[in-house]
């Protein structure tokens, strides 16, 4: 064997080792999140537009297997700092990101909310969720997606709140069969701790207190192309993207998320 075959095999034994360690290989994995039998829509409630990133893979996925997706975010975002914008311009960019998003995602509908950006958690949560309860009886989504309602994937008041609104929403007398959280492995977390300041500052100490346990993994390496456009999409949070998913622009897109070539939920409940 040449020494550039020889080379090649070690490369790829090293490559399969640090994925291996990065992932969860005893998590199932599916293809996606809709349920058999069951109406092929998908209605995601994130708090601020960007969110959808932590599922964004699982999303085009399903929308290319041919279900309507559909993408509600709570907030305009406009208390992100260091953008170079004011808060209304700020506003009004982050809500074409978040349509430019939805493209990305072939998404059949985006709507852009205006309850305050860091205020999720003082808003009256009633009133939200009767804004949602119609949405949900005009789509009639089988699955919801979330954030948890325990961290907020890494310790955000905001996605809080929408996690719990989602999983209030969700346990209602409606058409939802299951809502999925979005959530980490132990691995990933460990990393992000050490990588990322959003973790580092936020997360709890109490591992007893942080993102629960994920249940079912999809695999996202086919939609490489799409995770990272929908990156770039969001142009002013580019500092905040550069955190929550390093060395994503060291790497081409098609070797990041391979490494990274799984996203990770929780069934938070099932009917």
């Amino acid at each position: 064997m040449s020494f550039a075959a020889v080379l090649l095999v070690l490369l790829g034994v090293a490559f399969l080792l640090v994925r291996n360690r990065l992932n969860d290989g005893a998590v199932p994995r599916a293809r996606s999140l809709l349920v058999a039998g069951a109406p092929r829509t998908v209605l995601a409630i994130w708090a601020h537009p960007d969110d959808e990133i932590t599922s964004a893979g699982t999303l085009a996925a399903m929308a290319r297997d041919g279900a309507q997706v559909i993408l509600i975010y709570l907030t305009r975002g406009e208390a992100a700092r260091d953008t170079g914008y004011g808060r209304e311009d700020l506003a009004r960019v982050r809500g074409l990101e978040a349509q430019a998003a939805g493209a990305t995602l072939r998404a059949h509908a985006v709507e852009v909310f205006e309850w305050p950006d860091g205020g999720l958690s003082a808003t009256d949560g009633e009133a939200v969720k009767g804004v949602l309860r119609k949405r949900i009886a005009q789509w009639k989504p089988s699955v919801l997606i979330s954030f948890d309602e325990r961290v907020g994937y890494y310790g955000h008041p905001d996605h809080v709140a929408a996690g719990r609104w989602a999983r209030e929403l969700a346990q209602e007398d409606n058409s939802v069969r299951r809502l999925y959280q979005a959530t980490l492995p132990r691995a990933l977390i460990r990393i992000a701790l050490k990588l990322v300041a959003a973790f580092r500052n936020n997360y709890p100490t109490d591992p007893a207190a942080g993102l629960p346990a994920p249940t079912v993994a999809v695999p996202v390496a086919r939609f490489a192309t799409a995770k990272r456009r929908l990156l770039d999409v969001h142009a002013s949070q580019a500092k905040v993207i550069a955190d929550v998913q390093p060395g994503y622009d060291r790497l081409p897109a098609w070797l990041y998320y391979r490494l990274f070539d799984r996203e990770y939920f929780t069934l938070a409940f099932s009917r």
